[in-house]
């Protein structure tokens, strides 16, 4: 995918700090709306957020919301690779609907991802009868998240 800006160098205005913290509240806002709630003419907005989007700096996009839908477990797992190249392992790994992450590591594992479930006993039947059957698995080291204190949802993933 091509990489239209470069967000790196990007500046953000007062403006375009309103209009992303009013897309956090809401993202299915009107532009007409959004242009009432931060004090500003309707093509003013929709330029911010052309030039916003254009330079990477912002994605709208619908996310599930993991409690809504029963995910009651998240469980953070390190992953040893061994006979495959670790990236090769991830991709496998990134397949399973449950992995909502999958990252190659430097590091005290090979990989590092995130599973959710329903229950314990569907994280026991994802990490040991799913995740640990990939092809160069070879350990898992999984921690279970038993009070999630801070989970910043509004930053997009990589």
């Amino acid at each position: 995918m091509a990489r239209r800006g470069n967000a790196a160098s990007f500046d953000i205005d007062d403006l375009d700090e309103k209009i992303i913290a009013a897309l956090r509240d809401n993202g299915r806002i009107a532009t007409r709306d959004l242009a009432r709630v931060v004090g500003v003419k309707e093509a003013t907005v929709r330029a911010h957020l052309r030039r916003l989007e254009d330079n990477n700096v912002v994605r709208v996009v619908a996310m599930r919301d993991l409690t809504a839908l029963g995910y009651d477990c998240l469980s953070a797992v390190g992953v040893q690779v061994r006979g495959r190249p670790a990236a090769d392992v991830a991709a496998d790994l990134a397949k399973i609907e449950q992995v909502i992450t999958a990252a190659v590591s430097i590091g005290t594992h090979d990989l590092e991802i995130q599973v959710v479930a329903h229950d314990l006993r569907e994280l026991d039947e994802l990490l040991t009868g799913v995740v640990a059957k990939v092809d160069g698995v070879d350990q898992l080291f999984p921690s279970v998240a038993l009070k999630v204190m801070k989970y910043v949802s509004e930053w997009a993933p990589f």
